[in-house]
């Protein structure tokens, strides 16, 4: 569970690398100004590109968020953790965020973000599963 968890990480911190890259690019071509980011005034919208990144990032700190859990608690606990479902998880991840970030179709969108849900719920079921059958 330690390489999916590590993958979801160096995602999440290529978000972060190219969100910060469209900042600075729309800083420079005056798209917006750097005091923007200081209160992001409503009368005032960064390009769309960056909104979807920005989304995307605070995206990575919620629902996964569960997931690094499961993977710590299955770490921890010395558990055979579903490292297949594991790894699916962060693929529909990433998945995800290739389309938020990329074309943004929402159903398209919509639809990975639930199969990567799907699939945090069957690691859950899975450890407990497992922490139950220890009893």
């Amino acid at each position: 569970m330690l390489k999916p968890m590590l993958a979801l990480m160096f995602w999440t911190l290529c978000v972060a690398l190219y969100l910060l890259t469209l900042r600075i690019l729309a800083v420079r071509k005056g798209t917006v100004s750097i005091g923007y980011f200081r209160l992001y005034p409503p009368d005032q919208a960064a390009p769309a590109r960056a909104l979807a990144a920005a989304r995307h990032y605070d995206n990575l700190f919620q629902v996964p968020i569960l997931f690094y859990l499961a993977c710590v608690t299955s770490l921890a606990m010395g558990l055979n953790g579903p490292v297949a479902l594991a790894w699916g998880f962060v693929a529909l991840r990433v998945v995800h965020g290739l389309i938020h970030m990329g074309y943004n179709n929402v159903m398209h969108r919509f639809i990975a973000f639930m199969a990567s849900n799907l699939l945090l719920v069957a690691i859950w079921v899975v450890i407990a599963l497992q922490l139950g059958s220890r009893v």
